[in-house]
């Protein structure tokens, strides 16, 4: 498993029917979900056995924890983002790279970092020898790479993502 250290302590917060809940990836990569309003806690079952290599972070698209995993499987990779359905009790597949693109991710040791938006999730995959930057896209459905970033002409090795959605608001 791999897991930045920018994402070892990482949380994300929902609200949805006015409770406000926090989650964030145990040691061993389970979600913990932590019910402020209720003040109570859960850990959802593991989505890979234990030993499995992979790397995992979660994202909040409009209310809903989603957790995004990329995995190494018969030689090849696999990138795909899944949903916990609190009433059956178990984890749903709703998205998944086209193989023609997470091919390339395989036995590279990648660490993923992601940030979700709206119905978009932004995926930083990096390591020694390669880093990547992906958006998927609820709505279209369509899973786009994008350009290497680069400073000064350099490309940067670690990019972490950030959602920052700036408004003003005021009540009077």
């Amino acid at each position: 498993m791999q897991r930045s250290p920018s994402k070892q302590y990482s949380s994300v917060l929902t609200l949805k029917d006015g409770e406000e809940i926090v989650y964030f990836l145990s040691s061993s990569s389970t979600v913990i979900a932590c019910n402020l309003t209720q003040k109570c806690f859960s850990e959802y079952p593991r989505l890979l056995p234990l030993f499995s290599e992979y790397s995992i972070d979660m994202v909040e698209c409009k209310g809903e924890i989603l957790v995004v995993v990329l995995s190494d499987f018969f030689k090849s990779a696999s990138l795909r983002v899944w949903w916990y359905d609190l009433k059956t009790k178990t984890w749903n597949q709703i998205a998944a790279m086209p193989h023609a693109m997470s091919h390339e991710f395989y036995d590279k040791k990648l660490d993923i970092n992601c940030v979700g938006a709206g119905d978009q999730i932004f995926i930083c995959l990096s390591s020694a020898e390669l880093c990547s930057y992906v958006l998927y896209d609820f709505a279209s459905n369509q899973w786009v790479e994008l350009p290497e970033c680069s400073m000064n002409g350099e490309a940067l090795e670690f990019t972490s993502a950030f959602s920052f959605e700036p408004r003003i608001e005021a009540f009077v």
